[in-house]
Formats: structure tokens, sequence, C-alpha cells
């Protein structure tokens, strides 16, 4: 009698996505070496004026200003 959920999700659970730890890996090592070539690598703007993304399939940033 339960109604189909209408989606199929990878996020949790024994349906975990199958890429998720190399794209952990994949950012551990480019962010190393992204701030071993730019040592000096900050936000150019403070933190809180960062624009996340509040509707998005994806989360993350609209934009992300630095400085180097």
């Amino acid at each position: 009698t339960r109604q189909a959920a209408g989606h199929v999700a990878f996020g949790h659970g024994v349906h975990h996505c199958l890429g998720a730890p190399l794209a952990r890996m994949e950012m551990r090592i480019a962010f190393s070496l992204l701030f071993q070539r730019f040592p000096r690598l900050a936000l150019a703007d403070p933190y809180e004026q960062v624009d996340f993304r509040v509707f998005s399939v994806v989360y993350g940033v609209n934009s992300l200003r630095v400085t180097w």
C-alpha cells in the first residue's frame, strides 16, 4: 500500500553512491595541491557574504571570489 517515492537516490545506506569515495579522494588530492601551488589563496569576500545556492540539486555556491 506504500506509494512510490518518485526518485532513486543513492545518498545513504546500502545504496550510497559508488563514486562518492573516489570523489572524496580526488578532492583531498586536488585541494592539497591547490594550496601547495597557491599558499596565499584566500576568500576575497567575508564568508558571510558568500552567495550559497538555496534551491539546487547540487549544493554549493553561485560564485567564489578568491585572492592569491
